[in-house]
């Protein structure tokens, strides 16, 4: 997953790459891009390294899923700057959405 935004400040760079890690993970789970709360997969850490700072120009964010678990997915993002430098490196790891539940087959309930 890719997204581009415009630098304001260091708040900034955090917030793009959370919400670049969200849609990646949300991507994944739903990719008709139907709307749908209990999709949503909240941070439960966030950890970040700020390599370089710059304060104009689109910040370019990359998010790549590397585990996915049952409960728990890990997710990098690399941000960089218009001339490709690296501004941040970040990991966030997610509460995965729960899977929809099994229903009965019609005809035999309660099994």
């Amino acid at each position: 997953m890719t997204s581009f935004a415009e630098v304001r400040d260091v708040n900034t760079i955090v917030a793009f790459a959370d919400e670049t890690a969200t849609a990646a993970a949300m991507w994944e789970t739903n990719p008709t891009g139907e709307p749908g709360p209990e999709l949503f997969p909240p941070t439960l850490q966030l950890s970040v390294n700020l390599i370089r700072n710059t304060s104009r120009g689109t910040l370019t964010a990359e998010a790549q899923i590397v585990h996915r678990g049952p409960t728990i997915r890990v997710v990098e993002i690399a941000v960089l700057d218009e001339q490709q430098r690296l501004i941040a490196k970040l990991v966030a790891t997610q509460l995965a959405p729960a899977a929809p539940p099994a229903t009965a087959p019609a005809g035999r309930p309660g099994r």
